[in-house]
């Protein structure tokens, strides 16, 4: 039995160096607006356990004043990456629900650092003190950092570098 001879397409080819999805448009947040949906959300959490610690009866146990620093090694080690790599993966969805959920996302996974402090006690269960606030939180500040975005269009850079 013999194998066929290929058929030849009347597609055109690309350049090697052009690329598909190079004319996207894509949505771009400075550096303003980055610190205003991670930096802000996350001292006002911060602030939050602050201020709840100080209430009597509440941090008897003493279980709120150590998530602080839990929450500032969740924002440094989870948080800037997190946010940084949800905004470059997500920057051709003009669509700023999308890049909430991803931030929200990002703020959900500040939770489980608090088992890196030890699994004893009630640290497990303040998964979602942590986690939850922290999702929301983020989600709201990049919905309010949404009008320090940009869309750029490539077609459009080119025409004003001509």
């Amino acid at each position: 039995m013999t194998t066929p001879a290929p058929e030849r397409t009347t597609r055109r080819r690309r350049p090697a160096g052009e690329r598909p999805h190079s004319a996207r448009p894509q949505l771009k947040l400075g550096l303003t607006g980055w610190t205003v949906s991670w930096l802000v959300p996350t001292a006002l959490m911060g602030a939050v356990l602050l201020a709840l610690s100080f209430f009597p009866g509440l941090d008897g146990e003493g279980y709120l004043t150590p998530l602080i620093p839990l929450l500032g090694a969740a924002a440094v080690v989870v948080g800037i990456p997190g946010t940084l790599l949800v905004s470059w993966l997500l920057r051709h969805h003009l669509n700023p629900v999308v890049h909430m959920l991803g931030y929200v996302l990002v703020g959900l996974l500040y939770g489980p650092v608090v088992l890196f402090a030890g699994a004893s006690g009630l640290m497990p269960m303040l998964i979602p003190i942590i986690g939850f606030p922290a999702g929301i939180l983020l989600g709201i500040g990049r919905w309010i950092a949404q009008p320090l975005a940009t869309v750029t269009h490539p077609e459009q850079q080119v025409e004003q570098n001509s």
